[in-house]
């Protein structure tokens, strides 16, 4: 606007050498020289005015284009800066697993999460290319501050290090999942192991008890009869008793591994035991009673029809 403004005197300067000119100035030289030397130094202030008028554009588009950059980052590092916070507190999350289909439930999640990380790896390059990119400008157009993002407090280095901290978290999940799965795979065998031989066990107790209890109520045959299979029942207790011993050692690595629910059997370790004791209990005592009973009838001459009608 100032040159606009002075723009019509040194047209005025021109013509009024031109006039002086036209009527043989005697020193017309000296106003030529003059003039020239004003219009030189008015097309040379036009010439620089012009030259600053586009290296404020030039330096206006730079400006711009960096703050476009950081107002992309910010954008775009905020919301992948909290992805990576969750991410980075899942991936170190205690779990509680008791079966084999909750370890794998984790582990199906877990591979769904890894499906996602090329899309990450992504977004995170494109994040990191807009960092290079705005320090390129800068040291390109020397800006200076143009690494300082007013939109955001996030920084490239922040990014990178939470982002090299989950990929090195993956794999490390990965093996606790798998150990984790290792685990449940063989409480599971010993569930199967202890069901099985539960299963056989707990019914040979009850139905040596139910044959023991027949026994005692003295039905079935003479006393010396009785006593005999009271005897072989006592000698079958005795044989059997390793089964149990069995159990016990599968129960237990059960507890030591902490395994505290069985859907493959009714039985428990607990119940088995106080099963075999009421057994072992109940063939001795009912032993007794039938040698005391051969005693007394021995002693008192009475019969076996006798005993069987006092009974």
């Amino acid at each position: 606007s100032d040159l606009a403004a002075h723009q019509d005197r040194v047209e005025q300067i021109a013509a009024i050498a031109q006039e002086l000119n036209a009527l043989d100035y005697w020193d017309s030289a000296a106003v030529n020289t003059r003039c020239q030397k004003i219009c030189d130094q008015w097309d040379r202030l036009g010439t620089l005015t012009q030259q600053r008028r586009t290296g404020m554009d030039e330096a206006e588009k730079v400006l711009e284009r960096v703050d476009s950059l950081h107002l992309e980052f910010a954008k775009r590092a905020a919301p992948f800066n909290n992805w990576l916070d969750g991410t980075r507190e899942d991936l170190v999350d205690m779990f509680i697993v008791h079966t084999l289909d909750e370890i794998q439930g984790l582990i199906d999640a877990h591979a769904q999460f890894k499906a996602t990380l090329g899309e990450a790896d992504k977004e995170f390059n494109a994040i990191i290319a807009l960092i290079h990119e705005c320090e390129s400008f800068a040291k390109q157009y020397n800006v200076p501050g143009a690494t300082i993002n007013p939109y955001t407090n996030l920084t490239g280095k922040d990014v990178q290090s939470k982002w090299n901290e989950v990929k090195t978290l993956v794999p490390q999940r990965d093996q606790t999942l798998q150990d984790e799965l290792k685990k449940q795979q063989n409480n599971e065998a010993l569930r199967r192991q202890f069901a099985e031989k539960s299963n056989q066990v707990g019914p040979w107790i009850e139905r040596q008890m139910d044959a023991v209890a027949a026994i005692g109520m003295g039905m079935q045959g003479s006393l010396e009869e009785q006593l005999s299979r009271l005897r072989e029942y006592e000698e079958a207790v005795y044989q059997f008793k390793p089964h149990l011993e069995e159990l016990e050692r599968i129960n237990q690595q059960i507890q030591e591994s902490f395994v505290f629910e069985n859907r493959y059997t009714q039985y428990t370790m607990e119940t088995l035991r106080v099963g075999w004791e009421q057994l072992v209990t109940s063939v001795n005592r009912t032993i007794n009673e039938v040698e005391n009973q051969i005693l007394t009838r021995d002693s008192k001459g009475i019969t076996q029809e006798q005993l069987n009608e006092f009974r």
